[in-house]
């Protein structure tokens, strides 16, 4: 638009250069108001394109429209890599897998946000603007490479810790070790750079001392107030007996929270105290026994088979837990005592039938039960007080082997098995074949003998031995939860 044909006349030159520079800006940017409708026409031209003088990373990008703008960005993105040296090993990546991601669209707002004033478009003509990329940072993937970096070099420091030892009673230290990590001037400057100016780059790494986020000293300190806690008793009473907490069981409780970089306070976990508490108070408390009583056609008992007695279970379990808790957060130890709530035995009634009042069982009307009698050496079956069979005779328990007697029940019934045991001297037994057990306690049962050809005497292992046929009829008659009494 303007033809320059000043010569140099001697000193006067540089004067009407620096006039002719002034009239050029002040008529730049008179230019809207000067040209009218071409000024117009200029700003409308360059509306949807990038200002004159605009570049990015070295690149000339004006009069570009916007995605041929973000063309250049991506491939300038594309060529921007970073070669990385450390020590012998030498690599290239991107720069998304250093971390950093240059936002296109964001660049491509920043080399247009010139285009909104008439000023930007008179100044233009006369200046170069050199825009910056946008570039994100991925703290995460960019922590990960120096690691890497870190490892490769064989640089790797170590934070103490504060750990139980291995029997699980005490906190013990494992020593930070010193490292090193990159110097953020020869890696995360070169890179950030390199992603600005979307140009390629060379990161030759260096280290610097990084001293562990958790020192010795900070480990030890916060193992001193672990095993304090530890070392305070914690006892609860229950009126007979005092349930202190083990010392692995105290130590179970601590916990030593990190908070950030730094280890925090030495506490103790409220949730697992509440745990200990209540496995006590569930040891403790007592189930009611329900009674068994008999009773005969009047009403009166006539047999206590079972006394029924009250039971008992903690009441006051959450407040000693917090009790104990709060005592220990404070630096003391704690003993403290069960309070209970009687839980009410009831009572089974069962009336006799006529008849059986005086019988070793009083058994209620319809009810089986057999008795073996061992001063008799004889067994009978009876439903309520009738005898349905027997008496008859058996062999029942040596001297030095004599059967149980009490009260019991059928539990587990085997029609043919091989029974092993200890003979009075010790030696040990083995009978193979025995037909038809019927077990009302431990390892004693009514069964049959096929070896013996006589009954009515004391001779057996502790067992009713009963020739087959009438153990055959018990295995028959009496289903699990049969009572069988033993008596002289």
């Amino acid at each position: 638009m303007y033809e320059d044909h000043t010569e140099s006349f001697g000193e006067g030159s540089s004067i009407i250069m620096t006039m002719r520079r002034n009239a050029l800006l002040a008529g730049a940017i008179a230019l809207p108001m000067a040209l009218g409708g071409v000024g117009t026409a200029y700003a409308a031209h360059y509306q949807d394109r990038a200002l004159p003088g605009s570049s990015l990373g070295g690149v000339a990008v004006g009069g570009m429209t916007r995605e041929q703008v973000a063309d250049v960005v991506r491939q300038r993105v594309e060529a921007a890599t970073v070669t990385i040296r450390s020590g012998a090993e030498t690599r290239t990546e991107s720069l998304a897998d250093l971390g950093y991601d240059v936002d296109v669209d964001a660049t491509v707002e920043a080399i247009f946000s010139a285009n909104g004033s008439w000023s930007s478009y008179a100044r233009s003509l006369v200046s170069t603007r050199e825009v910056r990329a946008v570039v994100r940072t991925d703290e995460d993937i960019t922590d990960e490479v120096v690691t890497q970096l870190v490892e490769q070099a064989d640089k790797v420091g170590r934070d103490a810790t504060v750990a139980l030892g291995p029997k699980k009673a005490k906190f013990v230290v494992t020593p930070a070790v010193p490292g090193q990590t990159v110097d953020p001037a020869t890696f995360q400057d070169v890179v950030a750079a390199a992603a600005e100016g979307l140009e390629p780059a060379t990161a030759t790494v260096s280290f610097v001392e990084d001293e562990p986020d958790v020192t010795t000293a900070a480990a030890e300190q916060a193992a001193e107030v672990a095993n304090a806690i530890i070392a305070r008793d914690v006892s609860i009473s229950d009126g007979d007996e005092a349930h202190a907490a083990s010392t692995k069981t105290k130590a179970s409780w601590v916990t030593i929270p990190t908070e950030g970089d730094v280890l925090g306070a030495p506490g103790v976990d409220a949730g697992k105290v509440k745990a200990w508490v209540e496995k006590v108070a569930a040891e403790v408390a007592v189930e009611p026994t329900k009674g068994l009583r008999y009773l005969d056609a009047a009403g009166e008992v006539r047999k206590v088979m079972t006394e029924a007695r009250d039971g008992r279970k903690v009441a006051n379990a959450p407040a000693l837990a917090g009790a104990a808790v709060q005592a220990l957060s404070a630096g003391k130890a704690y003993d403290g005592g069960f309070e209970f709530d009687v839980v009410d035995a009831t009572w089974e009634e069962r009336r006799i039938a006529k008849g059986a009042e005086n019988l070793a069982y009083p058994a209620a009307e319809g009810e089986k039960w057999i008795d073996v009698d061992l001063g008799k050496h004889t067994m009978t079956a009876y439903v309520g007080a009738k005898v349905v069979y027997g008496p008859v005779a058996m062999v029942s328990g040596a001297a030095e082997t004599p059967t149980v007697t009490g009260t019991y029940h059928v539990y587990y019934k085997n029609p043919l098995m091989t029974m092993r045991g200890q003979n009075a001297d010790g030696s040990d037994y083995e009978t193979e074949n025995v037909p038809y057990s019927t077990f009302f306690h431990r390892g004693y049962a009514l069964h049959g003998a096929p070896w013996r050809s006589s009954f009515g005497y004391a001779a057996s292992h502790g067992c009713v031995n009963l020739p087959v046929s009438i153990a055959k009829w018990v295995y028959d008659f009496a289903p699990v939860g049969t009572p069988v009494t033993t008596h002289f």
